[in-house]
């Protein structure tokens, strides 16, 4: 493969790759989400950083599922595990917390369930969030994209050019 070649299939990959996560991310069932409070020590701990699925159907739900859901009195999501399932709504409780939330999720509140969590990912998805962690990730989007691939181009100055290389027809030998 010849420098040009290499050259745009390198700098063009890091921004598709950026745009495919993007889309799977908007578009597709999953979100992130930070635990920012001991409610739900050991089994989360404190600033885990967990993967909700966005697409469960309410009626789904069971006892035992840890859901994320939007506060009803000022719209903060919590993640909690469901204790019962009501005709009122779905009673939800922190491990670690001694009295359960009373009905706190209903088909209207609910944000997603719970897949599986990463401990201590989210301080940092907490300070990527932050105006100074955007403009981190600005800078590095920036400095990604205009970054040399390291290779010295055949015309560059300094380099000599690399001898041809002749085929030698077997006959000739």
């Amino acid at each position: 493969m010849d420098a040009k070649k290499r050259g745009f299939k390198s700098s063009f990959l890091f921004p598709i790759v950026l745009i495919v996560f993007l889309a799977v991310y908007f578009l597709g069932p999953f979100r992130l989400c930070s635990v920012v409070s001991g409610s739900m020590e050991p089994n989360l701990p404190t600033w885990s950083l967990c993967v909700i699925n966005v697409k469960v159907p309410y009626e789904e739900l069971e006892v035992g599922d840890i859901v994320v859901y939007n506060r009803m009195r000022d719209g903060m999501r919590i993640i909690h595990r469901v204790k019962e399932i009501t005709d009122e709504g779905i009673v939800t409780k922190g491990d670690a917390n001694k009295t359960d939330d009373g009905v706190s999720v209903t088909a209207e509140n609910l944000f997603g369930r719970y897949l599986f969590h990463i401990p201590k990912l989210g301080k940092l998805s907490k300070y990527l969030r932050s105006p100074a962690g955007i403009a981190v990730v600005c800078v590095l989007i920036v400095v990604l994209l205009f970054l040399p691939d390291g290779k010295k181009k055949a015309n560059d100055p300094g380099q000599e050019p690399e001898p041809e290389q002749k085929a030698q027809d077997p006959e000739d030998e």
